[in-house]
């Protein structure tokens, strides 16, 4: 997981789009008002059409011969799962989680050593015939139920088209599990840590940590006062505001930005003098800070602490941050 993109010497946005953002169309209080909303995670109604989504998704499989024989499990992740998602977002993904297992070594590792060691074998078909047969397993039980007009084949995914006030949309993921190993030369041995591995339809490779990332979310969350993951809401809002007004001219996924608010290091969410925009802003500095710092950026990870930020396999790239921060410290101005 080598390789960076190099810090923009620029500490604004371009000059085309700063005189639109140098002076915040809102005041102080119509901002904290905003936030107050932007803040709140879904509502019970909202909650409902997720959960009858998910309930749905688990009926569809689960008379399913060859699932039930594989041991294959139904389990969340996302901004559902982190409780980081926001109103007006009625979507769960779910993963579809296979036994056999994919290992990941460190540069470090002897692999033939390690395989002994670990006591891996071989599971007896190869990873595309594993996601073959999973991806047309759950096309023919969800078309069967959702209809094969409401599905759409990705990538990654199965996307079930949702239905508003009855269904949530969902993302099926086939993934299997994931050990990545690396020697610990102090302890002189092994050491693991479990994630989960996706094969994309073009035959790359996906591999994530979604339980290591609920984790640390959730203590993130307790350490800032149960600021987190109302931040993290806040940031999302105000990356759809700024796209909406045509003034973010990136890509800004959703994790991305969730992982960019954790960033910012507990002290900064815990200042009782802080309005919810004074907090926001001084957030959104601190986070603009790390960012143009060529050190800080090297040691940064995903919140599941295993994976570079920022690396060539990533669907953004940290120019793709740093401008998203720039514009919202721009925007934010100084009320």
């Amino acid at each position: 997981m080598s390789g960076l993109f190099p810090p923009s010497n620029n500490a604004l946005p371009g000059l085309s789009g700063l005189l639109g953002l140098l002076i915040s169309p809102r005041t102080r209080q119509e901002w904290n008002d905003r936030f107050s909303h932007w803040e709140r995670a879904a509502s019970v109604t909202e909650a409902g059409t997720i959960e009858r989504a998910q309930s749905n998704v688990i009926a569809a499989l689960s008379d399913n011969a060859w699932l039930r024989q594989e041991q294959v499990q139904i389990l969340q992740q996302g901004s559902y799962y982190n409780n980081t998602n926001v109103r007006t977002e009625a979507d769960i993904d779910l993963r579809v989680l296979h036994r056999s297992l994919k290992i990941d070594y460190a540069a470090n590792v002897v692999q033939d050593s390690a395989r002994a060691v670990l006591g891996y074998s071989d599971y007896g078909l190869t990873f595309g015939q594993i996601f073959d047969r999973m991806r047309t397993e759950l096309t023919v039980d969800l078309a069967r139920r959702f209809g094969q007009q409401n599905m759409v084949a990705g990538q990654k995914a199965l996307r079930i088209k949702g239905i508003t006030g009855s269904r949530a949309e969902v993302d099926v993921v086939p993934a299997i599990r994931l050990h990545h190993v690396w020697w610990q030369p102090d302890a002189m041995r092994y050491e693991t840590v479990e994630g989960v591995a996706i094969l994309s339809r073009d035959g790359r490779w996906t591999l994530n940590f979604p339980e290591q990332h609920h984790t640390n979310g959730i203590a993130k969350r307790a350490r800032t006062a149960h600021r987190f993951k109302r931040i993290v809401r806040i940031f999302k809002r105000l990356r759809s505001d700024l796209k909406d007004r045509g003034l973010l001219t990136v890509t800004v996924p959703s994790f991305l930005v969730e992982c960019l608010v954790y960033l910012v290091e507990d002290t900064y969410f815990l200042i009782d003098g802080d309005d919810q925009y004074g907090r926001v802003r001084r957030i959104a500095h601190r986070l603009q800070a790390l960012l143009t710092d060529p050190q800080a950026v090297e040691q940064m990870t995903e919140i599941n602490g295993v994976k570079r930020l920022f690396h060539p396999d990533q669907g953004w790239t940290h120019q793709d941050a740093l401008t998203f921060s720039n514009t919202v410290v721009a925007q934010l101005g100084n009320l």
